[in-house]
């Protein structure tokens, strides 16, 4: 199976991030919630909601990539994943933040009662955010923020419009597609390397390349098919460069209806 990819970020998503955080911060710092609009002059209730959600959003963001990730690898739906992720987040977030609450504010944060009551706080904040995270982000935000668009997706007259926007040194003999965020990963002979763009789009632009999207993160070429993989109720394909790439159950039946396994 291929490695799972690298929590950390490029420094452009990090300073993103880092943006979205404060101004939530200064929103929150305005408003003043559970408790906090009496905790002392606005200037000093923004600096203590900022500090928080940059405590949140560096949890979170790792948070939110490693449930993408899971449910990319188990098959799950990716609102169930990022569900289940940031509730199991809060855990660390919840504390790390109580603890620079205590920290910050010594003789004013007894309006926390108890770490159940600091858990449904931070989760109460955290969900909204991780899901919005998500979906804006999903549907092309973060390039919108940033000024850079994914590539529009044109296909040559024959078929191999993605092909070209390969690197030279990586060749022409693709083997499999591997979504990750924004990017998909291009598997070929010689190696692999990113390119930002949506899974879907590239699959479209590979109209001459026999293959199949046998995963909702991955498309194979029918020529890098060495042989199945069956491990009890699991199934997945072993292709020429050694990965054992993922079938959902879904694609099963449509891989032998092709004639493929």
């Amino acid at each position: 199976m291929s490695p799972l990819p690298s929590l950390l970020g490029t420094p452009r998503e990090w300073a993103q991030d880092l943006a979205i955080a404060t101004l939530i911060g200064l929103f929150l710092g305005v408003i003043g919630p559970f408790g906090s609009f009496n905790g002392g002059p606005i200037e000093l209730r923004i600096a203590y909601w900022v500090i928080n959600l940059w405590i949140g959003f560096i949890i979170f963001a790792m948070v939110t990539r490693l449930s993408l990730r899971a449910a990319a690898h188990l098959d799950l739906p990716i609102w169930f994943s990022l569900a289940v992720g940031v509730a199991i987040g809060v855990v660390p977030a919840g504390i790390s933040i109580a603890l620079f609450s205590a920290w910050f504010w010594p003789g004013n944060h007894g309006h926390v009662s108890s770490f159940f009551v600091w858990y449904g706080q931070t989760l109460a904040i955290a969900e909204p955010c991780a899901f919005g995270y998500y979906f804006l982000a999903d549907r092309g935000w973060r390039h919108a923020v940033s000024g850079a668009a994914p590539p529009p997706a044109t296909a040559t007259p024959n078929g191999n419009g993605f092909l070209d926007r390969l690197p030279p040194r990586l060749g022409r003999d693709l083997i499999c597609l591997q979504m990750e965020d924004h990017y998909v990963r291009a598997h070929t002979a010689r190696g692999s390397d990113l390119v930002l763009t949506p899974l879907k789009d590239a699959i479209a632009e590979l109209g001459a390349v026999e293959g199949m999207q046998v995963h909702r993160s991955w498309w194979v070429a029918r020529s890098s098919v060495v042989a199945p993989v069956v491990s009890g109720r699991n199934y997945a394909l072993r292709l020429s460069n050694g990965l054992d790439v993922p079938v959902s159950r879904t694609s099963v039946a449509k891989l032998r209806a092709a004639g493929w396994v």
